[in-house]
């Protein structure tokens, strides 16, 4: 009997989907899908004369896939200065078509095409920033990105975005970027990207460009990641420039172990990105100690290498910068040539 009744259930749910001419499915959707990571350190800064616990930062992550598209939205909530702020860092609809599955494209707020860094700290192989994330380049887009891949080697963007690392337009005009990246052998990455486009409030003259090449290596027990970034904005005669480079190496001592060390310049001669005609260089470096795997997801591996992203990682880090002009705010709000700063982060991916 019961076995009759079931029968007659089913057939009458597909006789009135036939009716409405809905195709009908038993499979359960697909959930969605939680993320995140959380960041906490202690830090000295000589200059400063300050020494700090931070509970910095956390970040929670929604993926859900929609038949040929995704959704990923990222809110992120960090504490600077003192205060903290909760912020859209990634939203992206993403749709790549079954009968076209070379090309994707995506809208939104996303990580910008270019480089080695990136904006969240489980992405990266030490601690801080360099100069060259910080002020060479856009780290964040918001806008509408079409992705081909030529083929397994070759990869191509185009992207127009409101502008370098604002979320709503500061003036009338876009941002273009364009991105070429080759795998010329299994273990090396190398891209290049263009940058162009008004950057300045209420105007759409002092148009910016960057040329932006980076290379990624991924070699057994070592990751050498590396960036060099050439840009100038129109500015009547005068024409202010800059140029920059950072590389980063990170080598596997041992099981759970590794050591990283990053060299990073920045040359801003006439002051446009720190508002200081200056140089930067900074040293850094220091140990990693890590522990399990974070499971598959976003945040899985470092771009463009074959490290699995730990779920827990213990970073320590000695970092020396120097600058050809007073640049480090001291205890009494003076500038300093120079400062160093101690770093010990730890980060955990759930």
């Amino acid at each position: 009997m019961r076995s009759a009744l079931v029968g007659a259930l089913l057939c009458g749910v597909a006789i009135a989907a036939a009716a409405q001419e809905r195709e009908v499915t038993f499979e359960e959707p697909q959930p969605v899908t939680v993320t995140g990571f959380a960041v906490g350190d202690a830090s000295y800064d000589r200059v400063a004369r300050s020494n700090t616990f931070t509970a910095g930062k956390i970040g929670v992550s929604l993926f859900k896939p929609v038949g040929e598209a995704y959704l990923f939205a990222q809110l992120t909530t960090a504490l600077e200065d003192g205060e903290s702020s909760t912020e859209i860092d990634n939203l992206l609809v993403s749709w790549t078509p079954q009968r076209a599955n070379r090309w994707t494209l995506a809208f939104g707020r996303f990580d910008a095409p270019i480089g080695f860094e990136r904006d969240d700290e489980p992405l990266n192989l030490i601690t801080t920033n360099s100069f060259n994330f910080t002020y060479a380049r856009p780290s964040k887009l918001t806008g509408v990105q079409v992705h081909y891949t030529a083929s397994s080697r070759l990869d191509i963007w185009a992207v127009a975005a409101n502008g370098w690392d604002v979320a709503a337009d500061n003036n009338q005009g876009k941002t273009a970027l364009g991105r070429a990246q080759l795998i010329p052998i299994p273990w090396v990455t190398v891209g290049v990207t263009g940058v162009y486009g008004p950057e300045r409030d209420s105007t759409d003259a002092h148009q910016r460009s960057l040329l932006s090449g980076d290379i990624t290596v991924d070699r057994g027990p070592l990751i050498i990641g590396a960036e060099l970034n050439f840009g100038r904005e129109q500015n009547g005669g005068a024409n202010p420039t800059w140029r920059g480079g950072a590389a980063t190496v990170f080598l596997r001592v041992a099981r759970g172990w590794g050591l990283t060390a990053r060299y990073d310049q920045l040359e801003d001669s006439d002051g446009l990105l720190t508002g200081t005609p200056q140089i930067l260089r900074s040293v850094t470096v220091g140990p990693m100690w890590y522990f399990s795997s974070a499971r598959e997801g976003i945040f899985s591996n470092i771009e463009h290498t074959r490290f699995h992203l730990p779920q827990i990682a213990l970073r320590g880090a000695i970092r020396a910068d120097w600058s050809t002009q007073p640049f480090f705010t001291d205890a009494t709000g003076g500038l300093q040539g120079s400062d160093t700063r101690a770093v010990l982060e730890l980060v955990y991916i759930f």
